[in-house]
């Protein structure tokens, strides 16, 4: 697993959440969701390394960024992932 995306409502939320982990220290990109990973159309994501997800979804949530899902890249591709 090389990387853990965090996919968000919008490119604001995704912004909000990126600026929040940078304060942090926790490196960071954000750009367009993969195709196929949500129902909802184009969504954004915040990509971090795997060993930040337990930190980063902590503050996230005690901030009010509310992730849609947390999917992490595998051998088969990206696999919805249960977020700490």
């Amino acid at each position: 697993m090389n990387h853990v995306l965090i996919l968000c409502r919008s490119v604001t939320q995704a912004q909000r959440g990126g600026m929040l982990l940078s304060r942090a220290g926790i490196t960071n990109r954000i750009f367009r969701s993969p195709a196929g990973l949500t129902e909802r159309g184009c969504s954004y994501s915040i990509r971090i390394t795997p060993e930040h997800l337990r930190y980063a979804m902590e503050l996230l949530r005690r901030n009010g960024i509310l992730p849609v899902k947390v999917v992490a890249q595998g051998p088969d591709g990206y696999a919805e992932v249960n977020a700490p």
